[in-house]
């Protein structure tokens, strides 16, 4: 496995030397959808296709009830995924209350084993035309 990435041309305008700069991004030329996953789940197990949907929508439903509740949703190889808020600073505790809450928010934090497989990843040119790519010379 390896993380697909380009060559772009970006016009950097801070720092101590700005102007026009090459760096590498990633490239994703598609993502899985529930569909995908079904079918590769139920081609490496002996679970069939229609229970590995229903058992996805039902993670997928009870992920989303219990960060919606406020509750961080743990898996051991994969990671967390942990609910947070955004809030106004007041100047007094009586002033806190449901109104200085800008946003809520899902973040995710990968677990060490998954962190240790990303640091162990290889990375592979595409050779592709997208705007701002930069040829090989």
């Amino acid at each position: 496995m390896a993380i697909s990435y380009v060559r772009v041309k970006k016009n950097i305008t801070t720092g101590l030397v700005p102007g026009d700069k090459y760096l590498a991004r990633l490239f994703r030329d598609s993502d899985v959808s529930l569909n995908d996953l079904c079918v590769e789940i139920s081609q490496s197990t002996t679970v069939g296709y229609p229970d590995v949907l229903a058992c996805l929508k039902a993670l997928e439903i009870h992920i989303s009830r219990h960060i919606l509740n406020g509750q961080a949703v743990k898996f051991n190889l994969l990671g967390s995924f942990i609910p947070s808020i955004k809030a106004k600073a007041m100047s007094t505790l009586e002033e806190v209350d449901n109104s200085t809450i800008k946003k809520a928010r899902c973040r995710f934090y990968p677990s060490p084993a998954f962190m240790y497989d990303l640091a162990k990843t290889s990375f592979q040119l595409r050779d592709i035309e997208v705007k701002g790519y930069q040829p090989q010379q």
